[in-house]
């Protein structure tokens, strides 16, 4: 029967088997498969986190700077969106590129169609509602990123570099 002292667990292995449990032989089999290829051991050592996991299974997707520009909304005129801009354009590689998407939307891949497909809009936003000091967050589910009055471009791109690098914050 379930009680009050183990409601929670009854919670968690309903939710369990609902999710799991018409295809847990399938998941356990590739979760083995993936392991033996890929050790978490092995993953760990190498600093390889969920986002760089996500890149390396669906690969990098080439990325055109002008396209993404050209398809987001933004703080038109603020110079940080414009250096945004020139950092995602001349200073950030193709894998960079990519866990920036991934951080800003979720995925590390664009839809079919590219970022004229991309629903909704990506956008950039900029405010001034905090210190300089704080690193640039994401709305995933608007696909928004959000910058923070940077003083300078270096300031940003160290700051945009340091989100990407930065692991926990992601939904478990």
């Amino acid at each position: 029967p379930v009680t009050e002292s183990n409601k929670v667990q009854y919670v968690r292995l309903l939710c369990e088997a609902y999710l799991c449990g018409g295809v847990r032989r399938e998941i356990q089999c590739l979760l083995q498969g993936f392991w033996d290829i890929l050790p978490l051991e092995v993953l760990q050592e190498q600093g390889v986190g969920p986002r760089e996991l996500s890149v390396f299974i669906s690969g990098v997707q080439e990325l055109d700077p002008k396209q993404w520009r050209a398809h987001s909304r933004g703080s038109l005129g603020d110079p940080v969106h414009s250096w945004f801009w020139e950092v995602v354009d001349e200073e950030l590689s193709p894998d960079e590129r990519s866990l920036l998407l991934h951080f800003a939307t979720g995925s590390s891949r664009l839809p079919p169609g590219g970022f004229a497909s991309l629903r909704p809009r990506f956008s950039v936003d900029v405010t001034d509602g905090q210190s300089p000091d704080h690193l640039p967050h994401a709305h995933t589910c608007v696909n928004k990123l959000v910058l923070h009055s940077y003083v300078s471009k270096d300031q940003l791109r160290e700051k945009l570099l340091v989100a990407l690098s930065t692991e926990g914050f992601a939904f478990a």
